[in-house]
C-alpha cells in the first residue's frame, strides 16, 4: 500500500464513522483484526469490532485527523485524531496494514472537552506561537 492509498483508507474509515455506516467502517479491517486500547478493550474479529462501533449511544459521530503518517516499507501508519461521539477523545493510533486491510489497530486516547489545539499545546510536540 502506498501513502496515498493509506490516506484514502483512513479517510474512508473516518467518513464511514461520521455517517454511522458501521458496516462500511468495519469493512476496512481484516476479518481477524486485532483492535485495542490496551488498557480498556480488545477485539479480535471484524464482527466484534462492528458491534463495538454500533454501540454509539445514538450520538452523532465525527473524527478529525490532525496528523497522518505511513511507512510504505513496513506497512505501518500512525495518526493523531479527535473523535467525537459519546465523549470527545483526543488520541493517537498505530496501524498495521496487510493485504489492503487494517490488520492491527492500537489506540491511545483521552477524554477531554478541550479543542485539539489547546489539548495538544501541552505536549512535547506543540509549537510555540
Amino acid at each position: 500500500m502506498t501513502k496515498a492509498e493509506f490516506k484514502k483508507l483512513i479517510r474512508s474509515l473516518t467518513d464511514a464513522w461520521s455517517r454511522r455506516d458501521y458496516g462500511s467502517a468495519a469493512s476496512v479491517f481484516a476479518g481477524d483484526v486485532r483492535y485495542a486500547d490496551p488498557l480498556r478493550y480488545t477485539f479480535k474479529s471484524r464482527a466484534e469490532l462492528r458491534a463495538f462501533f454500533e454501540d454509539d449511544g445514538g450520538y452523532p459521530q465525527r473524527t478529525t485527523l490532525h496528523t497522518l503518517l505511513f511507512d510504505e516499507e513496513q506497512q505501518v501508519g500512525a495518526a493523531e485524531y479527535t473523535y467525537e461521539g459519546t465523549h470527545r477523545y483526543h488520541g493517537t493510533v498505530l496501524v498495521r496494514v496487510e493485504g489492503g486491510k487494517i490488520s492491527h489497530w492500537r489506540e491511545y486516547q483521552h477524554i477531554d472537552p478541550r479543542g485539539w489545539e489547546e489539548f495538544a499545546s501541552g505536549t512535547a510536540f506543540a509549537t510555540e506561537k
